[in-house]
């Protein structure tokens, strides 16, 4: 358990990575993530929270959203936020397409809480790292669904 600069109970000992459970600012609750991502984003904050507390400065708390991905040959997928709640596919995902580009929503409580998207641009997955950041209301699923990643560069 540590604080959000990954320092823990025990003064200058300090955790980062997947064995550290923080507060997750965005969902107000303890959190441990298993990804590479966060390992490094947490270590570069534990470093700058220790060198400011060596000089007497300050450091803003650690404000990270769950980010997954991966990247096999000609195959990327970019995942933002929760995948709890329900689903709404979007997008072409036909195996026989050449370069297929396809996503999902998780919506829960009327908002967009995490974002999937396969074959994405580099402006797309910025787009939907947006939207489950901001956590956009949905008043109609199947219309989200039609919307499909346009609903995300409009955000």
């Amino acid at each position: 358990q540590t604080d959000t600069f990954f320092e823990t109970s025990v003064a200058g000992v300090y955790a980062i990575g997947d064995v550290a459970t923080f507060p997750m600012k965005l969902y107000n609750e303890p959190r441990r993530v298993e990804h590479v991502d966060h390992a490094r984003k947490s270590a570069e904050q534990a470093v700058k929270a220790i060198k400011a507390k060596e000089s007497g400065e300050s450091v803003a708390e650690y404000d990270y959203l769950p980010y997954f991905y991966s990247r096999s040959f000609d195959v990327a997928w970019q995942f933002y936020g929760e995948n709890v709640g329900e689903t709404v596919l979007f997008g072409d995902n036909d195996p026989a397409v050449a370069k297929p580009k396809f996503g999902t929503y998780w919506v829960k409580d009327g908002k967009v809480i995490g974002v999937f998207l396969e074959g994405g641009s580099a402006d797309e997955n910025q787009a939907i790292a947006k939207v489950a950041r901001a956590q956009p209301p949905v008043a109609d699923v199947e219309a989200l669904g039609k919307e499909g990643l346009d609903f995300a560069t409009k955000i």
